[in-house]
């Protein structure tokens, strides 16, 4: 149930996170916070994506 608990709460809480440091860090104008900012999307991608993958992988035992 913990491994449950952290993909399904955790992980889009992580992503959430991510996405609005993409934004803070896409605001600024110097160019390390660009190389930043797509850091923190893709991590925040990873993090929404994870728990939609093994909601599709758990179905299709269904």
């Amino acid at each position: 149930m913990a491994a449950l608990g952290f993909f399904f709460v955790s992980l889009p809480c992580l992503a959430i996170v991510g996405f609005t440091c993409f934004a803070a860090f896409r605001a600024q104008k110097h160019k390390v916070f660009k190389v930043l900012a797509h850091l923190c999307l893709a991590f925040g991608l990873v993090c929404a994506l994870v728990p939609v993958g093994l909601v599709i992988w758990l179905s299709s035992y269904l």
